[in-house]
């Protein structure tokens, strides 16, 4: 019969882990969301000199496929032993770095060896079954299947073009056939003759989607989807705006979790990335201005 001292260790430790789970997804989170976009920090003159010189805008959306990232799980005991030793030295480390105590992260090193002994330790009992890693799989590649089929591509450009349409003063119409490569400096292009009905291209590309988490056992995960978007000049290809958008879940989930009834949960969040990204866009390119301060002057 268990004690119910016994009960409190296992209690403080589950409740330990979690603890700290929870401190690194905050700093991975902090560090993720810590670059300011560019266009709020541009200077406000040239930004509205470069959208009052637009009123037509082609929209495309890049045919490439998307790079997949999926953190799984430690997969079975040997999974679980090397999952855990990787974790269990790291650990110290990043919470010395992470701390305000002087030499912290040296003090995380010293500990590192004693740390990475007790992750692997705790790998064995926390690793997830390699079968039940592999039936999520399947049920995440159904899901993924079931993405595929909605189509949401074809959604997404729709929406930005409605928005861009409803909020804006600007035209936005299809373009489908605005080419991706980047313009080669010195040589000379051959313009398509669509291009010449439209003042620039806003060409979109998402380039990584999956679900993300901390480097651990069984980490708590959230969905992401990650695209590129460019505002080109039809005259001279010119760039006049660059940046990237980031949509993810508010809720993490296990990865066994995000798989359950064949990826449903998962499916909805990145159905709802189309109208969130959709409106990003259109607010930040063309709604939102940078602020200019006066550096505490007044006149």
């Amino acid at each position: 019969m268990t004690s119910d001292l016994s009960k409190k260790r296992v209690v403080i430790k589950t409740s330990t882990h979690a603890a700290v789970l929870a401190m690194l997804s905050f700093l991975v989170m902090v560090a993720a969301c810590a670059r300011t976009p560019n266009i709020y920090v541009m200077n406000p003159v040239p930004l509205e000199t470069v959208r009052s010189g637009i009123s037509t805008v082609g929209v495309s959306l890049s045919p490439k496929l998307p790079e997949t990232k999926v953190l799984l799980p430690a997969k079975g005991v040997w999974g679980g032993i090397k999952r855990g030793i990787v974790f269990g030295a790291a650990l110290p480390v990043m919470l010395g770095f992470a701390s305000p105590v002087p030499g912290g992260t040296y003090l995380g090193l010293l500990v590192s060896p004693f740390s990475a002994v007790a992750g692997g330790v705790y790998g064995v009992s926390a690793a997830v079954p390699a079968q039940e890693v592999e039936q999520a799989e399947t049920m995440l590649t159904i899901a993924a299947d079931n993405l595929k089929q909605m189509g949401l591509r074809e959604q997404f450009v729709n929406r930005v073009i409605d928005l861009g349409n409803a909020r804006t003063p600007i035209q936005f119409i299809p373009y489908p056939d605005a080419s991706f490569a980047p313009p080669h400096h010195g040589t000379t292009e051959l313009r398509d003759p669509k291009s010449d009905s439209i003042d620039a291209q806003l060409l979109i590309s998402v380039e990584v989607t999956g679900l993300r988490g901390i480097y651990s056992i069984n980490p708590p995960m959230d969905t992401f989807l990650r695209i590129h978007a460019q505002l080109i000049r039809s005259a001279d290809r010119s760039t006049l705006l660059d940046e990237h958008f980031i949509c993810a879940s508010d809720e993490e989930r296990t990865f066994a979790d995000w798989a359950d009834h064949e990826g449903i949960d998962l499916v909805d969040e990145f159905k709802s990335c189309v109208p969130e990204l959709a409106e990003k866009i259109i607010d930040d390119f063309f709604l939102v201005y940078p602020v200019e301060w006066n550096d505490g002057q007044s006149d």
